[in-house]
């Protein structure tokens, strides 16, 4: 592909324009055969060192690296040679061209470690090459050890792996990806501690990292800078370095509060998401935000801090109250809302999913539960993947959160998600109020929501709520974002929405909770 883009020889393209022009060449290409559906792509061994080919080549593949000793390497290329003198090989000018690629492989092995799979090719013939790969790419996209999306970021890449049992594959995943990590630092819900603490740790020590657990209470009120003080004393008394990885356990809070002290400390280490919550698996986890919250409201303090790798296994789920799972299935909604405008793909395919599934019932079957999660994850990541920083498209990640991040904070009587339930109501009723959308698009999401069980009423001081608004870490000159809905899966930002239509839907939220 390289070649016929530029009409000669990767020799002659290197002697002609030099290595960079190549290696820019070679990252559009390959972004365009990773963009095709069903293709094996062979790339030359330089390929690992720009890490925007890593984010090209995933999400929804399988990377393998095909290993040889520098022995058998240099005799490849030797008999390339003989073939075709007019093939150009540095690696071969001198004596001890084995030596060089040995020194050359030392350099680049932690980026071919970074690899899902790798497969010895020493002494074995094509065929057998052939069929050892194809049975360890099935096995592995069978595990969901295939990443359903990846995002690039400032902080370097982000890999998002979901499948039921994931949880055993931790350790691999992270050893994977961190191949000269020393210790593994985890951090955990103490709620969540006793039912999955000891697999996270066996699945870590089992790929030989040294692993220091602690746990923080579980609750809003961890996420504190006294708690974040805290964990960042524990990280120092107990020498993390620069190559260690902090491994978070737990829902939203803890993944907050444990992503933003591994942004803070040494100015920055390795970061493992272990999303214990469906809230956290689909929205808490992804997206690199992190904060904890402050007297004045929720979120104040925080960095953007891609977490390195996220591992969510549905199957931990089960542990979960009825009541966390129900917050969770407030942010599905809400990506549901979202997703044509966030991927550009129409029609969007989760509302159907959603509206077409028995969601009355406690427990879902896991592959539909994977399936429900991955399809969130892929449309977060492509809003985050447009603009990490909320700069623009990303902000309509923030549907329901504008009106549902006040309601929380007044007096957090609300879990997260309900609150977002109430938001995304009032954000409903706004857009038809001021003529965006129809009474049919509220009636459409009123009942979805209601079939899983979220709030249809407000019940606190709306006086309470208002004062908190005004503390919204979003507003620009004082002027509020609101994000409001147009039609299914499609959303506008615009911050005219009158005061009037704020109180409005608010009064809509509180007669309702009179009459019930």
């Amino acid at each position: 592909m390289v070649e016929a883009r530029f009409g000669c020889s990767i020799p002659e393209i290197f002697e002609r324009f030099g290595e960079p022009v190549f290696r820019a060449a070679e990252r559009q290409v390959l972004l365009a055969a990773c963009a095709r559906d069903h293709v094996v792509v062979a790339t030359g061994g330089g390929i690992v060192l720009d890490e925007a080919n890593w984010v090209a080549m995933r999400p929804g593949s399988v990377i393998v690296h095909l290993r040889a000793s520098p022995q058998t390497i240099a005799e490849r290329l030797q008999r390339q040679l003989e073939s075709d003198p007019r093939v150009v090989r540095p690696l071969l000018r001198g004596d001890n061209p084995a030596q060089r690629i040995a020194t050359l492989w030392r350099e680049r092995a932690a980026f071919y470690a970074r690899a899902d799979l790798a497969v010895q090719t020493d002494g074995m013939s094509l065929e057998a090459i052939v069929h050892e790969l194809e049975a360890a790419v099935r096995s592995r996209a069978g595990m969901g050890t295939v990443p359903v999306a990846s995002i690039g970021g400032a902080t370097g890449r982000s890999d998002i792996y979901v499948a039921p049992g994931l949880l055993a594959e931790l350790g691999r995943l992270a050893r994977s990806r961190w191949p000269a990590a020393r210790a593994a630092f985890v951090v955990g819900d103490a709620a969540v501690w006793e039912h999955w603490g000891t697999a996270v740790c066996q699945a870590l020590e089992t790929h030989e990292f040294e692993v220091r657990s602690t746990t923080v209470p579980p609750g809003e009120a961890s996420k504190s800078l006294a708690e974040a003080e805290r964990l960042l004393d524990w990280l120092l008394e107990h020498r993390i370095d620069r190559g260690d990885i902090v491994v978070v356990v737990g829902g939203g809070v803890v993944g907050d509060l444990g992503g933003l002290v591994a942004s803070l400390v040494l100015r920055g280490v390795g970061l493992v998401q272990v999303p214990t919550s469906l809230l956290a698996m689909v929205d808490a986890s992804v997206g690199g935000k992190t904060a904890v919250n402050h007297p004045r409201g929720k979120n104040l303090i925080g960095t953007f801090y891609q977490p390195h790798l996220v591992v969510a296994d549905p199957l931990v789920l089960r542990t979960l109250p009825d009541a966390e799972l129900r917050s969770g299935w407030a942010e599905i909604v809400k990506h549901a809302m979202i997703e044509v405008t966030a991927t550009g793909q129409r029609p969007g395919v989760l509302l159907s999913l959603l509206e077409g599934a028995c969601l009355e019932q406690v427990e879902f079957e896991p592959s539909w539960l994977a399936r429900v999660v991955g399809r969130n994850i892929e449309i977060k990541a492509a809003v985050v993947q447009a603009d990490e920083r909320e700069a623009g498209l990303r902000r309509i990640l923030n549907y329901g959160h504008t009106l549902g991040h006040a309601i929380e904070a007044a007096g957090y009587r609300y879990r997260h998600g309900e609150a977002v339930a109430l938001g995304m109501r009032a954000a409903a009723r706004m857009a038809a109020a001021l003529g965006y959308t129809d009474q049919g698009l509220v009636e459409r999401q009123d009942r979805l929501l209601d079939r899983l069980g979220l709030p249809h009423s407000f019940e606190g001081s709306v006086e309470e709520v208002l004062e908190r608004l005004a503390y919204d870490k979003k507003a620009v000159h004082g002027e509020l974002t609101w994000i409001l809905p147009v039609r299914p899966g499609e959303v506008i930002v615009t911050r005219d929405v009158p005061r009037e239509e704020v109180l409005g839907a608010l009064a809509e939220l509180v007669r309702a909770s009179r009459t019930a």
